[in-house]
């Protein structure tokens, strides 16, 4: 078996992407690395659960990534994980071709001045674009190990973005160790994330970089450990996401900066001194927010700081015009006029489209029907929340622990970007997977640590010492 040799003329009229060889090489693939797996756990995971989590959560993994990938292979055509794929394809059988090419492929850029490879890539759609440009790099050093194989990069896709949540994952094992079973649902069993995080997307690469830099940022800041390699993950990982979507570190900076700032504030004894750190933190929020707006808004022209509205603007009238050409499933906020204040009068209707949208009557096809139940289902346990624990309970939870804080303010804020920008289902629901986790781990962790001290202050009433009033005679 041979790598395949395609012209970008062939994969343009290719209507199906998957090889029949792929249906034999796929299984094997997925056997070698399984038994990898197993060895790994047996030899550093002693606790049963921990490992079953681990099973689990790959093979939710590779079923999502391999679900996604074949609804878009015989359903759309194609789509972007079809051109993803194809355009890395190109780039990892010139390597193949023409070995000597290989660095100059890894650092080519299309605003750079080697004219050899742009007219070798005249045609191809996504490889000039610096945001889909890394795709296609990362598409392509995969696929020199996978024999060109849609499906068993797809494969890889898949399970490599597992190892990096697992390490998110185990961290927050260590602050809630008693509540794991609901870090795993959040983070492996949310329906959006196993389908629109696992396959060759953009969406993959950044959610499985946001875990790694949380995990070693969290690990400097917070645990208060450096390693230098910490460093490297950090700024490897925000290159990443730098290139691919900035505004999710532009939603995350600020987040993760007041998270810290509360979780100092925490040790401080004084209560005074305490109550004046709070404005502090408001504003260190706001500086760190404003630099991220200027300083990386100003490596892309369409983030900075006078035009980071108007580009919200016309991605949200491009994504709605193109939905209501083709049928799509669209919604609308209504009117805005382009000011700060029409935006913030938004916030509720755009948090609300991306956790709680589309509503049952609003699906138009099966795919927006698991989307519209997932949404459904997180409207249910929210006001399960609100309902069922008291307000002033629940802010007196979030108060103390700032890891919740972070969750919920990421979640609503990553919620809101997507939300008032999108304005359509069926990108909403791949878009908003950065910040939804997120929010589904800070519902879940407030309802059932609550759950967990009403337990224990009833076992102390129930062992409490009977008092009476009653004199003796």
């Amino acid at each position: 078996m041979g790598y395949q040799k395609i012209s970008a003329y062939e994969l343009s009229i290719s209507k199906n992407l998957i090889a029949p060889y792929e249906y034999f090489l796929l299984p094997v693939y997925i056997f070698l690395f399984l038994v990898a797996t197993r060895i790994i756990v047996e030899l550093f995971y002693k606790d049963q659960t921990i490992r079953k989590y681990i099973y689990t959560g790959l093979t939710l993994k590779i079923i999502g990534g391999l679900f996604v990938t074949l609804i878009f292979n015989f359903y759309y055509k194609g789509g972007d994980i079809g051109t993803y794929y194809n355009e890395g394809r190109i780039l990892a059988n010139l390597i193949l071709e023409k070995p000597e090419y290989m660095l100059r492929i890894f650092f080519y850029s299309p605003t750079g001045g080697d004219t050899e490879l742009k007219n070798l890539f005249l045609g191809m759609h996504y490889i000039n674009a610096t945001d889909t440009l890394i795709i296609l790099k990362i598409t392509a050093l995969i696929n020199l190990f996978t024999f060109n194989s849609y499906l068993v990069t797809t494969f890889f896709f898949s399970y490599i973005s597992f190892w990096c949540i697992w390490k998110f994952v185990t961290l927050l094992f260590e602050i809630y160790p008693n509540h794991k079973k609901y870090i795993i649902w959040a983070f492996f069993f949310t329906p959006s994330l196993i389908v629109w995080g696992s396959g060759i997307l953009k969406d993959t690469i950044c959610f499985s970089s946001l875990c790694i830099i949380h995990y070693y940022l969290y690990r400097i800041f917070i645990t208060k450990k450096f390693h230098f390699m910490y460093l490297f993950y950090i700024l490897f990982t925000g290159y990443i996401i730098l290139t691919i979507k900035l505004y999710i570190l532009l939603a995350y900076a600020p987040c993760f900066s007041f998270m810290v700032t509360q979780n100092y504030k925490a040790g401080i004894q004084n209560n005074l001194l305490r109550a004046m750190v709070a404005p502090f933190v408001i504003v260190l929020t706001m500086v760190v927010s404003y630099v991220l707006v200027t300083q990386l808004g100003a490596q892309k022209e369409r983030f900075s700081n006078e035009k980071i509205l108007q580009t919200a603007k016309i991605q949200r009238e491009y994504i709605h015009a193109i939905s209501l050409n083709s049928s799509g499933s669209t919604y609308d906020l209504g009117e805005m006029d382009g000011s700060v204040l029409s935006y913030i009068s938004k916030i509720p209707t755009a948090i609300n489209a991306s956790l709680f949208r589309p509503y049952l009557w609003e699906a138009r096809n099966p795919i927006m029907l698991l989307s519209a139940l997932e949404s459904s289902l997180l409207l249910f346990l929210t006001i399960r929340l609100v309902y069922k624990r008291k307000f002033k309970n629940t802010l007196a939870l979030l108060a103390t622990d700032s890891n919740l804080q972070f969750f919920l303010i990421f979640g609503l804020m990553f919620s809101f970007f997507v939300g008032v920008t999108t304005y359509n289902f069926g990108s909403l629901v791949r878009y908003k997977i950065q910040g939804y986790p997120f929010y589904v781990a800070a519902i879940l962790l407030l309802y059932y640590l609550q759950e967990e001290e009403n337990k224990k202050i009833k076992r102390k009433k129930m062992h409490a010492p009977v008092t009476t009033t009653e004199q003796p005679l």
